[in-house]
């Protein structure tokens, strides 16, 4: 059996989706009762705007300053958490007999980059529960930028896939990632507009970074740079095809 299918028989059977779902709900009724700020991120936030995929997390951004203060919060609502290695503060959903599972249903909690904004989220409906605050395209983005520069290369193709979908603004995104401090997310950014990381073991940290201006402004130029990408895949699809030949 697949691991996606194994994922959705767990889900169909598994009593503690509805356990993740109440407790989901509890948590954003506690976040706004105590006025703590945060956003969706992750996984969750890209399936509202992209291809929904399977997830057994789902990712809130606070502020830095309110991460102590959910601790304490949680401790006085009972609700058992632990932080990991990532400094993230994961609560996980236990079964009938308090365990654990293979596939871990959680809610995990990371403070914010410094200089990021929360007044650019969209409001969306998630698990029944209105005006959910979801990361827009454009932090979406930011974000996996910025993970990108700290060594998470899988991160790239999440910010390439949704310039791809035309669903994030570039000058937004720029002009986002520019409020955070001390970040090399723009020379990723840069990088994968240009389209000049094929592979992101390929990006050069080391390249100076460009102003706005340089990065290309509108749709055509995204699309320009796509089809040259697409071009140069099957010209060393071609080659490759014509190594084989040869080797046979």
């Amino acid at each position: 059996m697949s691991e996606s299918m194994e994922l959705l028989r767990l889900f169909e059977l598994d009593s503690r989706m509805s356990k993740f779902q109440n407790l989901f709900k509890q948590l954003i009724y506690v976040l706004s009762e105590e006025n703590i700020e945060y956003v969706i991120v992750g996984t969750v936030a890209y399936s509202e705007y992209a291809t929904p995929r399977a997830t057994t997390n789902i990712n809130f951004m606070i502020s830095e300053s309110d991460c102590y203060k959910l601790e304490s919060v949680l401790k006085e609502h009972g609700v058992d958490f632990i932080w990991n290695a990532y400094q993230q503060l994961i609560i996980a959903v236990k079964d009938d007999s308090d365990e654990t599972k293979k596939y871990p249903l959680a809610l995990s909690f990371q403070s914010a980059p410094k200089g990021l904004a929360f007044n650019h989220s969209i409001s969306k409906e998630i698990f029944g529960v209105a005006d959910v605050p979801v990361a827009s395209p454009e932090i979406l983005v930011a974000l996996w930028c910025l993970a990108v520069s700290n060594g998470n290369s899988k991160s790239y193709y999440d910010a390439q896939m949704m310039i791809k979908l035309q669903l994030a603004d570039v000058d937004k995104c720029v002009a986002v990632i520019e409020s955070l401090h001390e970040s090399n997310a723009n020379k990723v950014l840069r990088s994968i507009l240009t389209g000049n990381a094929i592979y992101v073991d390929t990006i050069n940290m080391d390249e100076a970074l460009i102003m706005p201006s340089d990065l290309f402004q509108t749709h055509e130029d995204i699309e320009l740079a796509k089809a040259h990408r697409y071009q140069a895949a099957q010209e060393r699809r071609r080659k490759l095809y014509e190594g084989i030949q040869q080797v046979k």
